[in-house]
C-alpha cells in the first residue's frame, strides 16, 4: 500500500510532543490532543476535497514545486521545543493551510476551537505544524521523486472514505462545511499508485510511488545536468588550450613558436648568386637608388 497518510500524521505527535505543544500553548494535553485528533483529516480532507475541484490536483503540484524543503522539518518533534520552526517555515506552512481550505480556514479554526475547548490560536499553530510536516513529505515528493498531479489525486482519494470517517463526531460543522460527504474512495480494484510499494516506508522517503511520466521528467532533468556539465568541460578545454598558445608581447596574436629567423651572416651573397638576380631582375644594388628600373646605379648611366 501507499502511504498511509493519517497515521503518518498521527506518528508525529507523540506524547512527548503533546505535552511540549501543551506547554507551549497553555493548554492542557487533553485539550491539545483534541486538537490534533480534529484537526488531522480536517486537513487531509481538505486536501483532498480541493484536488476534486477541477485543477485542484495542478494547483497543488505547482505550489509544492516552489517551495525550498532544505529546511522543511521532517516531523513535528523537530520543530518545538528548542528547535522552533522559522518564521519563513511558519509562513510557508500558512500559505500552505490558505491553499488548501482558501475562505473557510477561518471558521474551519473556530469550529475546532469550540470543540476542543482550546483558544482559535492553539487551533491555528497545531493545523501549521501539521501542514508543515505534510507539505514537506509531498513537497519532497514532488521534487525528488517525481510525484505527479495524477499520483497525487490518485493517492488522496485511494484513503478519502477513512479521512471522512476519521472526522469526530462534534466536528459535524466542518464536514458539512468542507463537503465531506463527497470524500468517498472510487469503487474497484488498486491502482498502482495505491497497490505498489516501490518506495521505502521511512520518513525520510515515504513510500509513495512514483509515475512513469514523473520519472521521465526527472530523467530529462538528470540528462540535461550532464550535458550542461559536459560543455562546461569542452569550454574550460579550449580556454586551457588558447592560454596555452604563444603569444607575443605587444597584442597577445599567438605566434608559432617554431619559426626561426635566420641571421645576414647566413645569407648567400657570393658573386654566382648576385649574377644569378642580376640577369633575372637586372640589379643586385639597392633598389631605392634613383635611375631606370633595373639599372639603378646612377654612376652606370649612359650620358
Amino acid at each position: 500500500m501507499a502511504v498511509h497518510l493519517l497515521s503518518y500524521l498521527r506518528e508525529q505527535f507523540t506524547p512527548a510532543v503533546v505535552d511540549q505543544l501543551s506547554y507551549e500553548l497553555s493548554e492542557s494535553s487533553a485539550s491539545t490532543l483534541k486538537v490534533i485528533n480534529g484537526s488531522l483529516p480536517t486537513l487531509l480532507g481538505a486536501l483532498t476535497r480541493r484536488i476534486q475541484t477541477t485543477g485542484g490536483s495542478s494547483s497543488i503540484v505547482t505550489f509544492l514545486d516552489k517551495e525550498d524543503y532544505g529546511a522543511i522539518p521532517l516531523d513535528v518533534s523537530q520543530s518545538i521545543g528548542e528547535h522552533p520552526t522559522t518564521a519563513k517555515t511558519n509562513a510557508a506552512g500558512r500559505d500552505f493551510l490558505d491553499h488548501i481550505f482558501d475562505d473557510k480556514l477561518t471558521r474551519v479554526i473556530e469550529l475546532i476551537s469550540l470543540y476542543s475547548g482550546t483558544k482559535p490560536q492553539s487551533v491555528q499553530a497545531i493545523l501549521v505544524q501539521a501542514g508543515i510536516v505534510l507539505m514537506g513529505v509531498l513537497g519532497r515528493q514532488e521534487q525528488e521523486k517525481g510525484l505527479t498531479a495524477e499520483n497525487l489525486k490518485t493517492l488522496l482519494l485511494g484513503q478519502a472514505t477513512e479521512f471522512r470517517q476519521a472526522l469526530p463526531g462534534g466536528l459535524d460543522g466542518v464536514g458539512s462545511l468542507l463537503g465531506f460527504n463527497d470524500l468517498i474512495t472510487p469503487a474497484g480494484p488498486q491502482t498502482e499508485v495505491q497497490g505498489t510499494d516501490n518506495l521505502s516506508g521511512t520518513i525520510i522517503n515515504p513510500n509513495i510511488p512514483k509515475s512513469t511520466e514523473g520519472e521521465r521528467r526527472h530523467e530529462n532533468v538528470r540528462w540535461l545536468r550532464w550535458a550542461m556539465i559536459a560543455v562546461a568541460i569542452m569550454i574550460i578545454g579550449l580556454l586551457v588550450r588558447q592560454c596555452g598558445e604563444n603569444q607575443n608581447s605587444i597584442d597577445g596574436i599567438s605566434t608559432d613558436s617554431t619559426a626561426r629567423v635566420e641571421p645576414n651572416s647566413v645569407e648567400d651573397t657570393s658573386a654566382a648568386t648576385k649574377e644569378s638576380i642580376r640577369d633575372a631582375h637586372g640589379q643586385v644594388g639597392d633598389s631605392t637608388v634613383p635611375g631606370p628600373l633595373g639599372i639603378r646605379d646612377s654612376s652606370k648611366i649612359s650620358r
